[in-house]
C-alpha cells in the first residue's frame, strides 16, 4: 500500500503501530478495480518500507547482470530483468525529478542500510527466493512482487512485475506510445505497506492485428515518435508471443502457383465460367479447391519435397516452427449455388438442410470437414510428429455437422473465427451460439480446448468501435474451458476508409487499452473500472466529465441499437447524436482554453473518428426515404 502527498487520506488496518495510506481512487492497492487483479500472498511482517521521501528516491536498483544473462526455465533469455531496470529508473525519474542509483550486485556490493529494489534472481541479488517462492516454479510469464525488511523484490517475468508496480504503487498508467499517451503522477512520498502478491496472464500470446510502423503512428497522434516509444508503449501494454502458433492464410495462392504450376489444375477451384479461381495481382479471390482431396495430397508432398524453411517459404506456407504449418484461406465469396452445383460437393452429399439452417457459416463446414480430415491424416502419415493448425474461415466458420467428418486428428490446432463476438456477445442468441460452435469445435479435437480464437471489430463503424472491446472480458467468461490458453487475435485493424493513413487502433486507444488488459488478466479484467478512472487522469475533471459522458451515451447506443439487432453500422436516433455532439462541443470548449497542452492533443486524437462518423449519420438522416408507390387489386384493402 502507498500514497503520495498530493492525495492521501489515512485509514488505520493491523498491525496497530502501521499507518497506511491510501492513493485517491481508494481502497487496497493489491485489488484496485482499475487494474487486473492479482493473487495476493500473506504479507511479510516487518515495518513499512519508504522508497520515495520528501520527493527524493531513498531506493537503490540492484540487479545481476550474470544471472539476467541465463536463460530461464522456459527456454527464454531473461533480458526483461535488464528492461526492468532500465524501466523501473526511467520510471522514477518522471516521477520525482531524480536518477535513482543502480548497482550490479556482480561488480560491486549491495549497499549497505539503504532501501533496495531487488530486480531479477541471482546469488548475487537475492541468495534466498523471496517469499520463499521460487521463481522457477511460477507459471509462465508470471511474476512476484514482495517487501521485505529493506526494500522490495520483483521476480519471475521481471519486466511485468515491474510494470505492474509502477501502476499500483506509483500510479502510472501507459494507454498509447509517446509521452501524451502516459500519465506519471508527481510522487512525494512512497511508503509500503509489508505486502506481497503474484500474477501471471490469461493468454500466452497477446497482440492485435495490426502491426504499427512509426510514421503513421506519429501522423495519427499528432506527435514526434522514436522508436523507443513504440517498443516501450508494448512492453507497457504486455505483448508478447511466447508459443509458436499463427493462423494466417496459407499457403499464400500466388506463391503456391508460382512454386508448383503442375499442379494448377487440381490446386485451384474452377470457377462456372470454366476458368480458375486464381488471381496472380491480388490475395483476393484466390480459392482453393478444398473438394479436391488430392490438392491436399499435393500440399502434404510438396512440404515433404523441399523440407526447409526457404523452400517452404517459396511455397508460401505460414509456419509457427520447423514442425508445424497452417492452412486457412476465406471463402467470403462463394454463393450456396455455385458450391451445391459442384459435382463432389453434390456427389458426396457436403452441403445438408443443417448446413444450410446454419447460415453462410455454415454453408461449406462439411466441405472443409472432409478436406482438414485428410490433410491432418495425410500429413500424419508422410510426416511423423508435424503439427497442423486449421483457421476454420468465413465459409467454414462453424464445425462440420455430419458425425463422419466431426473428427480430427490428434496433430490438428485450432484458431476458430467468430464472426458476431466480442461486440455483440451481449445478445443472448449470439452469445448462445458462439458458444456453441466453439464447444462443437473443441468436439472435432477430442475434447480439447481451441487455443486461439479471432474476434472482430466494428468495420468502418466508429461509434461502435468506440466500445467494442471492452466486451472481451464477458466474451472469454462466456468461452470458459473450451478456449485454451494461446491467445486471441484482436482485429484491430478495420478502420474507416475516410482515414487513410491512419492506425486507426490509437485513435481508440482506451479501446485498444481494453483489448490487451484483457488479454493479460481475462475474464478477471474490469473495462469499466479502467475506463471511469481514466477519462479524469487524462483530461482533467471537468472535460473528463463530459468525456465519460459522452462515453456512457456511446455504449448505451451501442446496446440499444445495434446489439439487440446485431446491425452493423446501425443508425442512431437524432436524439442520441444531439448528446453526442453536445458532449464533444462541451469537452473541446474546456480542453481549447490550452491547445499547447497534451489532453488537448489527447482529444483531438479520440475525437477524430466520432465527429466524422457523427457527421456521416447526420447525413444518412438527411438522405429522402425512397417513395414507393404500391397497387392493390380492386376490392381488396390495403394491408395495415
Amino acid at each position: 500500500m502507498c500514497y503520495t502527498t498530493s492525495h492521501m487520506r489515512f485509514v488505520r488496518i493491523f498491525p496497530a503501530a502501521v499507518w497506511v495510506a491510501v492513493v485517491a481512487f481508494g481502497g487496497d492497492p493489491l485489488a484496485q478495480p482499475a487494474l487486473n487483479p492479482v493473487t495476493a500472498l500473506p504479507a511479510p511482517v516487518h515495518p513499512p518500507v519508504t522508497l520515495v521521501s520528501d520527493g527524493k528516491p531513498n531506493v537503490v536498483l540492484v540487479w545481476d547482470s550474470a544471472a539476467a544473462r541465463e536463460r530461464d526455465p522456459h527456454g527464454r533469455d531473461r533480458q526483461s530483468v535488464r528492461e526492468a531496470v532500465r524501466t523501473l529508473r526511467r520510471e522514477f525519474w518522471f516521477c520525482t525529478g531524480a536518477e535513482v542509483e543502480v548497482v550490479d550486485a556482480v561488480s560491486a556490493p549491495v549497499p549497505d542500510g539503504r532501501t533496495v529494489i531487488l530486480v531479477g534472481s541471482g546469488r548475487a541479488v537475492a541468495p534466498r527466493p523471496p517469499h520463499g517462492i521460487d521463481p522457477s516454479s511460477l507459471p509462465p510469464e508470471g511474476f512476484v512482487v514482495t517487501t521485505f525488511s529493506n526494500g522490495v523484490a520483483i521476480t519471475g517475468a521481471t519486466l511485468w512485475g515491474a510494470y505492474d508496480f509502477l501502476e499500483r504503487f506509483l500510479g502510472c498508467r501507459y494507454y498509447y506510445p509517446g509521452p501524451d499517451g502516459c500519465v506519471r503522477p508527481a510522487c512525494t512520498n512512497l511508503v509500503l505497506a509489508p505486502c506481497a502478491y503474484t500474477d501471471a496472464p490469461r493468454f500466452r500470446n497477446r497482440g492485435g492485428n495490426f502491426s504499427p510502423d512509426l510514421a503513421t503512428v506519429a501522423r495519427t497522434l499528432g506527435t514526434p515518435l522514436v522508436r523507443v516509444h513504440l517498443s516501450d508503449w508494448r512492453a507497457a501494454a504486455r505483448l508478447a508471443q511466447t508459443v509458436p502458433f499463427r493462423a494466417i492464410h496459407s499457403p499464400e495462392p500466388r506463391a503456391w502457383a508460382r512454386a508448383h504450376p503442375e499442379w494448377m489444375e487440381l490446386s485451384f477451384l474452377r470457377r462456372p465460367d470454366g476458368g480458375f479461381y486464381y488471381n496472380p495481382t491480388n490475395h483476393m479471390k484466390n480459392y482453393f479447391d478444398v473438394t479436391n482431396l488430392k490438392f491436399a495430397d499435393a500440399l502434404v508432398e510438396g512440404l515433404a519435397r523441399d523440407d526447409t524453411p526457404e523452400g517452404h517459404g517459396q511455397q508460401g506456407f505460414a509456419f509457427c516452427d520447423t514442425q508445424t504449418v497452417v492452412f486457412a484461406q476465406c471463402d467470403s465469396f462463394r454463393t450456396l449455388e455455385e458450391m451445391r452445383a459442384n459435382p463432389v460437393v453434390a456427389r458426396e452429399e457436403l452441403i445438408t438442410d443443417a448446413n444450410v439452417a446454419l447460415g453462410p457459416y455454415g454453408y461449406f463446414s462439411d466441405v472443409y470437414g472432409r478436406f482438414y480430415q485428410h490433410l491432418a491424416a495425410r500429413l500424419n502419415e508422410r510426416l511423423p510428429g508435424w503439427r497442423l493448425i486449421l483457421m476454420p474461415y468465413a465459409g467454414c466458420t462453424y464445425a462440420p455437422t455430419q458425425e463422419r467428418f466431426r473428427h480430427l486428428p490428434d496433430n490438428v490446432e485450432l484458431c476458430v473465427c467468430l464472426p458476431k463476438v466480442p461486440r455483440f456477445i451481449r445478445n443472448p442468441q449470439v452469445r448462445d451460439l458462439m458458444v456453441r460452435e466453439l464447444h462443437r469445435w473443441t468436439e472435432t479435437i477430442g475434447g480439447r480446448p481451441v487455443q486461439q480464437v479471432w474476434t472482430y471489430n466494428a468495420f468502418n463503424s466508429p461509434f461502435e468501435q468506440a466500445v467494442a472491446n471492452e466486451f472481451l472480458p464477458e466474451m472469454i467468461a462466456a468461452f470458459g474451458k473450451d478456449l485454451g490458453d494461446t491467445g486471441l487475435v484482436v482485429d484491430l485493424g478495420l478502420y474507416p476508409v475516410q482515414l487513410p493513413g491512419q492506425c486507426i487502433p490509437f485513435h481508440f486507444y482506451y479501446e485498444t487499452y481494453c483489448a490487451f488488459r484483457a488479454l493479460w488478466g481475462g475474464a478477471r479484467f474490469n473495462p469499466d473500472a479502467a475506463l471511469d478512472e481514466h477519462w479524469a487522469l487524462f483530461y482533467g475533471a471537468e472535460a473528463g466529465a463530459h468525456l465519460r459522458e459522452l462515453h456512457r451515451v456511446l455504449k448505451g447506443a451501442f446496446l440499444a441499437n445495434s446489439v439487440l439487432t446485431t446491425k452493423v453500422r446501425a443508425l442512431y436516433p437524432v436524439e442520441t447524436l444531439d448528446r453526442i455532439e453536445a458532449e464533444l462541443a462541451a469537452a473541446r470548449r474546456i480542453l481549447a482554453r490550452d491547445t499547447s497542452a497534451p489532453a488537448w492533443r489527447r482529444f483531438r486524437l479520440m475525437a477524430h473518428p466520432l465527429e466524422w462518423e457523427l457527421d456521416r449519420q447526420r447525413r444518412r438522416h438527411a438522405a429522402p426515404t425512397p417513395r414507393k408507390e404500391v397497387y392493390f387489386i380492386a376490392g381488396e384493402e390495403p394491408p395495415p
